[in-house]
């Protein structure tokens, strides 16, 4: 046996063993890279989202604060009391937006926003003077026109500070947008360059290991030429042998794959379907809420709740749809609702509708609803004795009036659901509702709408 057939010091294992190491420590640092990557980029988006959300915010606020304006002058132009219905509904959402806002920009410097909300309220407090003065004085006499170029100046500089504000959301935005794709662009280079190299030093530590293998091999037939059987043996075991591990080192590398593949998929889920998904979200509840500033963050409870109420109020609606209105008309059903009425709560009620043959179906529905609702006050709130429902055709549209002799109806009740709702019935006929005071110092509730073919379709 020469020199160069004696068993050789295993280098070979020490080798692969190195890289077999320095594979799993490219793969720790892969690990760890990404655990990183993940956590910058989920702040990065957080704070993103921040500053999206404070762009909207900033919108929502300038939205109401234009129905406050709008609202203010309509109604000092006009003196319609419907004008008033954006004023205050720009006004009681402008302090939850603001107070969002300051919650939402708390590393913006509080004075700078501080700034903008006394400005903010000079401006509804020089609108509800207007009002005042519109109220209180004939127009043409009336002082709000002298403040016309102090609100103009006031809604300048409020405008000028919230396009600051949305300036510097926007830059703030779009360096975020700018960090996300670095940040992209690392994670992709680590992800594909690290694994690269991890597997290429496991193939070579592999190679090495099946080259010392093959020379121990070839070590132990020179040793144990004399002994066949024992060679054979020894032969068939380290094929045996060969084919395990050959299977362990697939099954290995297909799991690593796997878990690879798995983690790529993931990631592009998130980062590409989910977030589409926000995106595209966001702009859908930004246009629904254009109409309804400072309810954002109640979108999902509110069309949950919506949904559910719609569903009840037509299967109830339905349910209760008296036939009277369908076979004889609203003079009958209203008749007999005045009947029962009175029989129900012990108060005189009288019934007197003509010309009510003239409207179309769904505006007597409409209207025999308003009656309902307007009888269902009367008796919960207006302590009175006596109640009469008319209805006449008066010029092109028909009046139908419900009045009684009660204490009449306090200011806050003007906004209430049932006023609400008979205000949305006569929309849909399309008409309008009046409520003002009754001959015998109670209320009286009128809905006009008007005698066309297709006024039951309107509002």
């Amino acid at each position: 046996m020469s020199t160069s057939d004696l068993p050789r010091k295993p280098t070979g294992v020490l080798a692969a063993t190195l890289l077999i190491l320095f594979g799993l420590a490219l793969f720790v640092a892969l690990a760890w890279s990404s655990h990183a990557s993940l956590r910058e980029l989920e702040a990065v988006t957080d704070a993103r989202s921040r500053s999206r959300n404070g762009l909207l915010l900033a919108a929502e606020a300038m939205s109401a604060l234009k129905d406050v304006e709008t609202g203010q002058r309509g109604y000092v132009l006009t003196g319609d009391e419907h004008y008033l219905g954006p004023f205050e509904t720009g006004t009681r959402s402008l302090d939850e937006t603001f107070e969002a806002l300051r919650r939402t920009l708390d590393d913006l410097p509080q004075a700078r926003l501080e700034t903008l909300w006394t400005l903010v309220e000079h401006r509804v407090a020089l609108a509800e003077r207007n009002i005042a003065d519109r109220r209180a004085y004939a127009e043409e006499n009336s002082p709000w026109k002298q403040r016309l170029d102090e609100g103009r100046d006031t809604m300048d500089r409020i405008r000028a500070r919230f396009a600051g504000i949305e300036a510097m959301l926007r830059a703030e935005i779009e360096a975020r947008d700018r960090s996300l794709s670095a940040l992209r662009a690392h994670a992709l280079l680590l992800n594909v360059l690290l694994p690269a190299i991890g597997g290429a030093l496991i193939l070579a530590a592999w190679g090495l290991l099946q080259r010392e293998r093959r020379r121990r091999v070839d070590a132990e037939a020179a040793l144990l030429a004399a002994n066949a059987r024992l060679e054979d043996t020894v032969a068939q075991r380290t094929v045996e042998l060969q084919r395990a591990l050959g299977e362990i080192e697939a099954f290995a590398h297909g799991l690593d794959r796997s878990i690879e593949d798995e983690r790529r998929r993931l990631a592009r889920e998130v980062h590409d379907q989910l977030g589409q998904l926000l995106t595209a979200l966001k702009m859908m509840v930004h246009r629904a809420l254009q109409g309804a500033p400072g309810r954002e963050q109640d979108w999902p409870q509110i069309e949950a709740v919506l949904g559910e109420g719609i569903a009840t109020v037509r299967r109830i609606s339905a349910a209760l749809r008296p036939p009277l209105l369908d076979d004889l008309g609203l003079e009958a059903a209203l008749g007999l609702a005045g009947r029962q009425f009175a029989e129900r709560t012990g108060l005189a009620c009288e019934v007197a509708l003509v010309d009510a043959g003239q409207l179309s179906a769904d505006q007597a529905n409409q209207l025999y609803r308003i009656a309902q609702e307007a009888l269902t006050n009367v008796a919960r709130h207006a302590q009175a004795r006596r109640v009469r429902v008319e209805g006449v055709a008066v010029d092109g549209e028909y009046r139908l009036a419900v009045e009684d002799d009660g204490v009449g109806m306090a200011p806050q009740a003007r906004s209430s659901l049932g006023l609400l709702s008979m205000r949305e019935r006569a929309a849909l006929a399309g008409g309008e509702l009046h409520v003002g005071s009754g001959a015998g110092g109670g209320v009286r509730i009128e809905a006009r709408v008007p005698l066309i073919a297709t006024g039951g379709e309107g509002g």
